[in-house]
């Protein structure tokens, strides 16, 4: 489907206007806030736990600017506003005094997304956010998830019964909105607080690929176990930006030498279309340690590549249908 043929849903930074022209949207995409007419809504949830060096709140206002260099067709030639009406619906609430509270409006919000029919693109907000997201879009769970980060994200609660962004991927698990044993985590390095941090996903059935691993698998041997994995079922991808190396992303709560390159995590995921990928979000984009933009410009380049994904993923289950109605039209004759 067109730009032109969304129902009320069009480009802002199409050819015929400059891309610093008007309000800031995540990938020049039209400001709709009521929900209607949707497929993808781009969403900010700015909801920050401060377990770390905060501010990662601020993360999907600095990303909106920033995408405003991002064009809307991929590297590869995949145009996602052209298969999907896509629309920036604008933020969750948040209660900054209040985190339990805000993981319910979050997920309160994601929830009137899902239930018009629309999938959710998010960006965060610290990791944690992933929680009510995946609460509120997955109906028919548990799904798959494909989780790119420095850090596992499945640790003990220490704080007494929050939503973090070390514990948010366990609590998914626990709840049986994410299947453990389609679940495969890329890209973990750095320093760990303990030894036993990865027991949980092998005691999980969980696949973590380390950044060794990743280097001695490369591109095209990584992206054979996340399709075993994952398989062909519904599959949430989520990005914590911090799983990319320091020169591409200081500007996040817990950076950490020696992940990704941005060229790798953009391979990776061009490599995943074809997969039924039921939506995602990009995290930890902490604005006041990113003085360039630049963190937040990989960030929206990744959620861009997200967005194509879950387009290509839409379009197909789209077809999908016609063909089966076509197929039982032909059979009643």
């Amino acid at each position: 489907m067109s730009a032109s043929d969304a129902g009320g849903v069009h480009l802002v930074g199409d050819q015929a206007v400059s891309r610093f022209v008007g309000l800031s949207t995540f990938l020049h995409a039209p400001y709709q806030p009521d929900l209607q007419g949707i497929d993808i809504a781009l969403a900010g949830i700015p909801y920050d736990f401060q377990s770390g060096r905060g501010s990662a709140r601020l993360g999907p206002s600095q990303v909106r600017e920033m995408s405003r260099l991002v064009r809307q067709i991929t590297m590869g030639g995949v145009a996602p506003f052209e298969l999907c009406r896509i629309a920036d619906v604008g933020d969750s609430a948040t209660n900054p005094m209040d985190p339990r509270k805000s993981v319910e409006l979050a997920t309160e919000f994601v929830t009137r997304i899902a239930d018009t029919g629309a999938t959710v693109v998010a960006v965060g907000g610290d990791h944690g956010a992933t929680y009510p997201i995946l609460k509120g879009l997955v109906r028919n769970g548990p799904v798959g998830l494909i989780h790119f980060d420095a850090h596992p994200d499945t640790y003990d609660d220490p704080f007494g019964g929050f939503v973090t962004h070390g514990n948010a991927i366990r609590l998914a698990i626990e709840d049986g909105i994410v299947d453990p044993t389609r679940t495969i985590s890329l890209g973990i390095h750095g320093s760990r607080f303990i030894k036993t941090d990865r027991d949980y996903h092998a005691d999980h059935g969980m696949r973590l690929v380390t950044i060794d691993e990743f280097t001695q698998l490369g591109v095209e041997g990584t992206l054979e176990e996340v399709r075993r994995v994952v398989g062909e079922g519904p599959t949430y991808i989520t990005v914590d930006v911090d799983v990319l190396d320091t020169p591409f992303a200081m500007g996040t709560g817990s950076p950490e030498p020696g992940g990704f390159s941005m060229r790798e995590i953009l391979n990776l995921l061009r490599g995943m279309h074809g997969l039924d990928i039921i939506g995602g979000d990009v995290m930890e984009v902490a604005p006041p340690f990113d003085s360039d933009g630049q963190t937040a410009l990989c960030a929206a380049n990744i959620m861009h590549e997200i967005v194509a994904a879950t387009a290509l993923a839409i379009d197909r289950r789209r077809e999908s249908l016609v063909d089966a109605a076509t197929t039982a039209a032909s059979g009643a004759q």
